[in-house]
């Protein structure tokens, strides 16, 4: 009997079936099964990166009624259709052929028929009859049917096109695309499209006609509680016992992210030489594990090490060299990495009000903080900076209508790597 392994347990990168959790007081699930009960409409749901969208989806309709497309796949509207298609199996053209020989007459024609999940492929069939000696013979071509070749094929069915990273799609073709899905919801093919917050509406401003046709529905980043209850969970699948300050520890670091999470206990296992299940419970005590290690090791999965040093180093300076100052951990530098340190320093926040930014740099810095202004500049610099590396995410923005200023760190995967990896401690060393 195959045992269970750790990597079939915690899955970052794949549906969690031993470790997944429904959250405390967020009833995404069951928003989700009502929507899916209304006929014709298109389902929008919306959450941060990284926040397990695609996984509760893959949850409540299934996996393998989930067709999955990618918005950064898409270049027409059409592609919609062929990645469906695709994923179906459907060949990509049929060739139908009518002839006589050598007395014969015969036919050779291919239909599709369809086995759920999966297009089986072509059926071939062939009739023979005696006629004259004239030789001879047709063909003829048949190209995939598109939207009407989907429909056919799965409208009015559990099956789901779940359009992943809507926002990915420049307006022009986000138009173009919103015409078909409105037009394929009309035949009775269900969409279900996802995108990050600030991008929600998408689809609807794309198509105005389909306001009153789409079921929003809205996640959020996970608590500690729903995240330590992913290592409860996948431990007591493993037959494991862990104390419960590390969990507790690693929930705080996974950055409200349940895939961090999974990968925080993944990575925990390999340094605990924990592969399989045990037949016996094992407990494993608070000195086995190292959990600067663990974090070290997770943060090579959320490599931002570009980033972080085109941010530590700041915009070219013309005329006079930006002012240096010295850090608590011995380091010393100019304005952008004293903000980067601010943003590392516990606890862990995706958010940053400019007075909250300002005293978090004061305890990095306590001899000679940079001034409001400067720190103001920096924030603006770098968030302009992420948007040119990464022109088609949302990962670090500052916000200059809020207040005094909002510095928001949208992917948690760059918040976990400036914490867990040593990309400051070496870019201090390097300078």
């Amino acid at each position: 009997m195959h045992e269970l392994r750790v990597a079939d347990v915690f899955t970052p990168n794949d549906f969690p079936l031993h470790s997944y959790v429904k959250r405390e007081g967020v009833q995404v699930e069951d928003a989700l099964v009502h929507a899916l009960k209304i006929p014709n409409a298109v389902i929008s749901i919306s959450g941060p990166s990284k926040s397990g969208k695609t996984v509760v989806i893959g949850k409540v309709i299934g996996a393998d009624n989930l067709i999955l497309v990618s918005g950064a796949e898409i270049r027409t509207p059409d592609d919609i259709w062929n990645k469906v298609l695709d994923w179906m199996g459907a060949p990509s053209e049929l060739v139908e052929k009518t002839g006589q020989m050598a007395g014969e007459e015969y036919g050779l024609g291919g239909k599709l028929e369809a086995k759920l999940p999966l297009l089986a492929g072509v059926e071939g069939r062939t009739e023979v009859r005696q006629t004259g000696e004239k030789v001879s013979s047709t063909s003829a071509t048949r190209k995939r049917g598109g939207l009407e070749q989907v429909r056919a094929d799965i409208a009015d069915s559990a099956y789901v096109v779940f359009l992943d990273d809507f926002h990915y799609m420049d307006r022009a073709l986000q138009t173009e695309v919103a015409r078909h899905i409105k037009t394929g919801a009309e035949r009775g093919i269900r969409f279900c499209i996802a995108s990050v917050p600030h991008r929600s509406d998408d689809v609807v401003r794309s198509n105005p006609e389909l306001r009153g046709r789409t079921t929003n529905i809205d996640t959020s980043f996970w608590s500690q509680g729903d995240l330590r209850k992913i290592a409860d969970t996948g431990f007591a699948a493993l037959n494991c016992v862990l104390p419960p300050a590390l969990i507790t520890n690693l929930a705080a670091e996974a950055c409200g992210s349940p895939q961090l999470m999974q990968s925080l206990c993944l990575n925990l296992c390999f340094r605990i030489s924990l592969i399989e299940r045990p037949l016996a419970t094992r407990t494993v005590g608070a000195h086995e594990v190292d959990v600067s290690e663990v974090l070290e090791a997770t943060s090579a999965q959320t490599d931002y090490s570009s980033l972080v040093r085109t941010m530590h180093q700041g915009p070219r300076v013309r005329g006079m060299e930006r002012k240096e100052h010295y850090f608590s951990d011995g380091t010393k530098g100019d304005v952008y990495r004293a903000v980067l340190l601010a943003i590392a320093k516990s606890p862990p926040l995706l958010e940053f009000p400019y007075q909250t930014l300002v005293d978090r740099i004061a305890q990095v810095c306590p001899s000679d903080p940079p001034s409001g202004s400067s720190v103001l500049s920096a924030c603006r610099q770098m968030a302009q900076m992420a948007r040119t590396m990464h022109p088609d995410q949302r990962i670090i923005e500052f916000d200059d209508d809020v207040g005094a200023g909002v510095l928001s760190v949208v992917d948690p995967y760059l918040l976990f790597y400036l914490r867990a990896s040593k990309k400051l401690q070496s870019l201090a060393q390097a300078a």
